[in-house]
């Protein structure tokens, strides 16, 4: 199996991997987007919880203020 790939020179030599090789390379991708996923959602969740946090934090210190009708 060919994979071309390219470098930051522009040149774009030819490397060639077996089809074992090119599994174990996908297999160690699709590991680092599952664990990239996991983060960004857990990341998320923090965020969630920080607006929120900060949130009630705003209205303890500045209630807002009824404006007489």
């Amino acid at each position: 199996m060919k994979c071309i790939v390219e470098n930051s020179k522009g040149g774009s030599p030819e490397q060639e991997f077996t089809e074992e090789e090119f599994f174990e390379q996908f297999a160690a991708l699709e590991e680092g987007l599952a664990l990239l996923q996991i983060q960004m959602r857990s990341m998320s969740e923090h965020a969630k919880c920080f607006g929120s946090m900060a949130g009630q934090m705003r209205r303890s210190i500045c209630p807002a203020t009824r404006s007489p009708k």
